[in-house]
């Protein structure tokens, strides 16, 4: 019985000082019992790669050794949904944080797509695996109860969102909202100036010979532009953390709108809100890329308004859906 020893051996020190014995004894018992059922049908003792494959078939000793253990698992069964949640929001922030700065150097830089791509997926990598690591080690922190979850596990079938039994048209998910409220954060530091991407010297220039003048339209505008990034960012906030309060993001989903469509009104009267000029160049030579910009520009504040006179209509009627639900 070499083996049985040796294998109750490693075995037993993987176990608690407290419980070894009992629980090396409680193995002995079985593996005998399995043993001598085996030589029984053979009618023969075991050869050693029988034995071998016996012992196989009961795990390696840190299995089984585990199996004893006072946790069993690093992310638990009740906690997973919530890890995995975590993880995909990470995913999504590192993923915007990477490729919104690169799309922004391809355009204002020499427009290497290439180079672009792989600025994005550099920044990536790291960033994902960070967060994805810091995710992982709070939540083994909180499977064993070194960090007090309070009064989360205290939640309310009242704060759960209205699901209708039949499809939901136009209606917002989470992570919409989640890539809503980054997105809007990261223009809001980007207009108010705090942060800067790559291949840009801030909200009002470009890099290289080309020179793009905006309109002094957009400076006077500038605080209500923040503002109105601002508000959407929080809008978008309120379905991450509070889906069940559909009235408060209604209403302010209604009233950025009306904000968006005058906004939109005021920056149409004053088109064309862009001017370019280069080095011995008059303004005449930009006569095409200047309506160009113009066209697109004007094609994007329709768009905009068709957007938030659609929100308009659609909250509107969410105002009034769960009083009749």
């Amino acid at each position: 019985m070499d083996l049985l020893d040796r294998y109750l051996g490693a075995i037993a020190a993987l176990l608690p000082a407290a419980q070894r014995q009992d629980i090396v004894a409680e193995l002995r018992d079985v593996l005998m019992n399995r043993i001598e059922d085996k030589e029984a049908q053979l009618g023969r003792r075991l050869k050693k790669d029988e034995l071998e494959a016996l012992f196989r078939d009961l795990g390696h000793p840190l299995a089984v050794a585990g199996r004893y253990g006072p946790q069993r698992a690093l992310i638990g069964v009740e906690l997973y949904p919530f890890y995995i949640f975590a993880v995909k929001v990470a995913l999504a922030i590192a993923a915007f944080v990477a490729v919104i700065p690169a799309v922004v150097g391809a355009f204002t830089s020499d427009g290497d797509v290439s180079q672009a791509i792989g600025h994005a997926i550099h920044a990536f990598i790291p960033s994902a695996l960070t967060l994805i690591g810091l995710i992982t080690i709070i939540g083994a922190m909180i499977e064993r109860g070194w960090i007090k979850t309070g009064e989360f596990g205290q939640w309310k079938v009242s704060d759960l969102p209205y699901v209708a039994p039949r499809k939901q048209w136009f209606r917002t998910t989470r992570f919409e909202a989640l890539f809503e409220v980054v997105f809007m954060t990261l223009f809001a530091l980007w207009w108010a100036d705090v942060i800067d991407f790559p291949g840009s010297r801030g909200p009002f220039g470009l890099d290289g010979e080309l020179q793009m003048t905006l309109a002094p339209i957009l400076t006077q505008l500038h605080t209500p532009i923040l503002l109105l990034a601002i508000g959407q960012a929080l809008s978008g906030l309120i379905l991450v953390i509070r889906p069940a309060w559909i009235r408060p993001r209604a209403v302010a989903e209604i009233v950025l709108s009306i904000a968006g469509i005058a906004l939109a009104a005021v920056l149409w009267g004053q088109m064309p809100l862009v001017t370019f000029a280069g080095p011995g160049a008059s303004a005449e030579d930009f006569v095409t890329l200047r309506y160009v910009a113009d066209n697109i520009l004007r094609v994007c504040v329709v768009v905009t308004v068709a957007i938030c006179a659609g929100k308009i209509l659609i909250e509107g009627w969410r105002l009034l859906r769960p009083s009749r639900a």
